[in-house]
């Protein structure tokens, strides 16, 4: 039975794990394990200092992925997605890998496609967001680059993790749905929205509502969570951590899951962290 790892800076990517427990009957087994690669309580990988450092990280905890001996390593995390397209150049962690970052694009190209004549807004991390790696490709696809815009939300993620029905996110949502209608002052062409952070699917009702709220003609979300393929459904899962939960976390995603995906709840209900999954040594950040 193969071992796949599912990664992400945080619990985001747990909306992807989430697919191993499907209805697929044809799928293949496997063991999955969730890996959480945020290095720090005080410190995720946007607040590090240059994306040399943000590769020098992710080598880490490649390296500590090791003693689990992956047959996959699939990267739920668009901002840990973008860092692997440049660490890949100098550094393989000898098993296979893949990102999100594609699995997006095409999602994307193909509603613009489908759509002649509307805008896509990419919403994600500040460090996703500046990468401009999404509107690059689309860009290379042939999407014409006034038609891609992006806002970038910092702080967002946390937020999500510890509630994602809090009063804090909608306000943060609800803001940023103000400033996208600034971006398309001109209006006129339907708009579609890009989660392009995994852990914004967890709000992905209220990103519906407030951007319908906007724009008179929103088209939906494209959302890469529901895009990233695997094939496999698990048969053992386990939750792995270098950190503790954030306050309030393992509570509300631990309720999140437990109707679909129960295997999910109950893991996070007893996990614990492991200061030494993988070697954090950035002094005292």
């Amino acid at each position: 039975m193969k071992r796949v790892i599912v990664c992400d800076s945080g619990l985001g990517g747990l909306n992807i794990a989430a697919r191993f427990f499907g209805e697929n009957k044809t799928a293949e087994k496997c063991e999955l394990i969730y890996f959480n690669a945020y290095p720090s309580p005080v410190c995720g990988f946007n607040k590090l200092a240059s994306e040399k450092e943000q590769e020098e990280v992710f080598r880490d905890v490649f390296e500590g992925m090791k003693k689990f001996s992956p047959d996959l390593c699939l990267i739920a995390c668009n901002t840990l997605s973008i860092v692997y397209e440049r660490l890949k150049k100098w550094y393989t962690p000898g098993f296979e890998v893949a990102g999100i970052v594609d699995a997006a694009v095409n999602g994307m190209f193909e509603t613009l496609q489908k759509n002649p004549g509307s805008s896509m807004l990419i919403l994600g991390t500040k460090s996703t967001v500046e990468s401009g790696v999404y509107a690059r490709k689309l860009i290379e696809k042939g999407i014409a680059p006034e038609r891609i815009k992006g806002l970038g939300c910092p702080g967002l993620a946390t937020l999500l993790e510890s509630d994602p029905a809090s009063e804090a996110v909608q306000k943060d949502i609800a803001d940023y749905a103000d400033r996208a209608a600034e971006l398309f002052a001109s209006g006129g062409q339907k708009i579609f929205c890009a989660l392009c952070c995994t852990h914004f699917g967890f709000a992905s009702p209220v990103w519906n509502r407030e951007f319908a709220r906007v724009f008179a003609d929103f088209g939906g979300l494209v959302n890469p969570n529901d895009l990233l393929g695997t094939g496999f459904a698990a048969a053992e899962f386990s939750y792995r951590s270098k950190i503790d939960f954030f306050p309030g976390a393992r509570e509300s995603m631990s309720a999140y899951f437990e109707k679909n995906s129960p295997q999910i709840a109950d893991a996070l209900k007893t996990a614990v962290y492991d200061d030494e999954l993988f070697n954090f040594t950035k002094g005292n950040i």
